[in-house]
């Protein structure tokens, strides 16, 4: 059962809080509520509109988790490897990359247990000759197009080989008589080459930290963030042809006195972003076409991963924030300031909805 706790959102109080279990409830009327018990390294959550749930992973604990809404439970399957991400794809299957091999999971088909009613189809491995890399984070456009980066080795969290990993345009193959695949397919008729069921285009070399891909309303705009940068980037997208252009800063994290490190990242029916501070404590919530940050929203965690906004009530675009975050790494005296950290939360009282496309 869901803890239901009052919330603050004072970055100043965010160690109290996390040893008083979140008591007290802020002026603007915004609660936390931690939904999970805490895992390794919950990152990579998505509403799951048709389920009435949050998908997410534990990077370090080789899975991927459902959590109920309506009952509070949390279902789990286990992975031979680190999992991330997990992205929705029309017709109700999963991409879900394990290390760095993307599958097609249909985990629905099975009720979400434990085991899968049918195979995972393989749809690519990446990255063939840098072994140590593994896939990050990631997203789908309304063509089920996705958009998935790798990053490099990590022996110590928080270092992370530099200028290791990339961002991959990859797309289902279909028949070359289905509308959908003809409006999909690569005009240079590129080809994997290991195989998989996909076709893989590199559309960024020499990144770091792949993380937080989203789109906007319109699918006109590609935000993304190469964590080491600090910064939120923005592309010229085009939906038709699957390419991006025109690379240049949305928001600056340095420039305007933000503690931590972009990790994921969410946007809102307003197009305004929701960023996943790791090492800050903190999500911000920032409009790209002003660089202007609009708030902080503290989380009782230091490390925290990613956003996701979604809800019981997304029939009419979910009002709750998701928040996501990871234990590992932290010393035995760091996780007495922060007990719960490896939860995921769900932060209300905001004022915003999660995106609809059209």
């Amino acid at each position: 059962m869901a803890r239901r706790t009052a919330y603050t959102s004072s970055l100043a109080l965010a160690a109290t809080l996390a040893l008083s279990v979140l008591v007290a409830r802020g002026a603007r009327g915004l609660e936390l509520r931690q939904v999970t018990r805490p895992y390794l390294h919950s990152e990579g959550p998505s509403w799951d509109r048709a389920h009435n749930g949050l998908l997410f992973v534990d990077i370090a604990g080789d899975s991927l988790h459902f959590y109920d809404a309506a009952t509070g439970g949390v279902r789990g399957l286990a992975f031979e490897g680190p999992v991330t991400p997990a992205i929705q794809l029309p017709g109700g299957t999963l991409a879900v990359g394990v290390g760095r091999t993307l599958q097609e999971v249909d985990w629905a088909a099975s009720g979400f247990g434990a085991v899968l009613a049918s195979r995972p189809a393989v749809l690519a491995t990446v990255d063939q000759d840098k072994p140590g890399n593994r896939f990050n984070d990631g997203a789908a456009d309304s063509l089920g197009r996705m958009w998935i980066g790798t990053m490099g080795p990590e022996p110590v969290v928080g270092q992370v080989t530099p200028n290791q990993g990339s961002l991959f345009r990859i797309t289902r193959r279909r028949s070359d008589a289905d509308p959908l695949w003809s409006r999909l397919v690569d005009p240079r008729g590129h080809r994997d080459t290991d195989g998989g069921a996909a076709l893989v285009t590199t559309a960024l070399a020499n990144v770091s930290i792949s993380n937080g891909l989203v789109f906007n309303r319109r699918e006109t705009l590609m935000y993304y963030i190469d964590t080491p940068t600090r910064r939120v980037d923005v592309f010229d997208y085009n939906l038709a042809a699957g390419t991006i252009a025109n690379r240049r800063p949305a928001f600056d994290l340095a420039a305007n006195n933000v503690e931590g490190n972009p990790d994921g990242m969410a946007i809102d029916a307003d197009d305004n972003l929701w960023v996943a501070c790791f090492g800050g404590s903190q999500v911000i919530h920032v409009d790209p076409r002003t660089g202007r940050l609009l708030r902080r929203v503290a989380i009782p965690a230091s490390q925290v991963t990613a956003v996701a906004l979604g809800g019981p009530r997304d029939a009419q675009g979910g009002d709750t924030l998701y928040v996501t975050s990871m234990r590992k790494g932290l010393s035995e005296d760091q996780l007495l300031l922060e007990p719960n950290a490896g939860a995921v939360f769900a932060v209300t009282g905001l004022g915003v909805r999660a995106q609809r496309r059209p």
